[in-house]
């Protein structure tokens, strides 16, 4: 997303625009149609699993998702949005397609497991909020990666520190990690 919208918006600001919003539109239906089977599995789980059974197996997902992104080693699919389809689709179509895809999440690598651990959240604690939630995060997710792209449109370095992406990219895993297992540990010591 913000390999593309970055160039978008310093050549052409009006075509970044529309893929912007494009992208913006397409993610919420995605997110949305994605809300139906985390709610309707959610729902399956919690009249079949006990609370504290959920729970324990929510903590031990927050753990392992936490270890992951300490060791950079977050999970993701090994698939990306086709390249082609910059070339063959006009900017807003190109958004809203782009969207749907990786709201789906059928693509893309993810820069920290905290998508994994509100689906589980959600799968496991709260299945009600999934139309709720999953559509305000994939709002938050764009308009973050808008901010990034206006403001380093290249992405060869991040505000004036001189961050490459990758670099900020270990530093928000290992951050996400941190939080992810002293969230664990903090909910195991309250659950006990």
């Amino acid at each position: 997303m913000a390999g593309v919208s970055g160039p978008m918006l310093r050549y052409d600001r009006a075509g970044g625009v529309r893929f912007l919003v494009g992208l913006l539109f397409g993610g919420l239906v995605g997110s949305m149609l994605l809300a139906v089977p985390v709610l309707l599995l959610g729902t399956l789980v919690v009249s079949l699993v006990a609370d504290e059974a959920r729970w324990l197996i929510f903590g031990v997902m927050l753990f392992g998702f936490g270890i992951a992104d300490l060791t950079q080693r977050t999970p993701f699919l090994h698939r990306q949005v086709p390249q082609s389809l910059v070339r063959m689709l006009k900017p807003g179509r190109l958004g809203v397609v782009w969207g749907l895809d990786l709201a789906l999440l059928f693509t893309t690598q993810k820069t920290t497991s905290l998508l994994w651990v509100t689906l589980a959240g959600l799968v496991l604690v709260a299945p009600q909020a999934a139309p709720v939630v999953l559509p305000a995060a994939w709002t938050a997710a764009v308009l973050a990666m808008a901010f990034l792209a206006a403001r380093s449109p290249t992405l060869n370095s991040i505000g004036e520190e001189g961050l490459t992406w990758q670099d900020l990219v270990k530093i928000l895993r290992r951050s996400s990690g941190i939080v992810l297992i002293g969230t664990a540990v903090v909910g195991g010591f309250v659950m006990i």
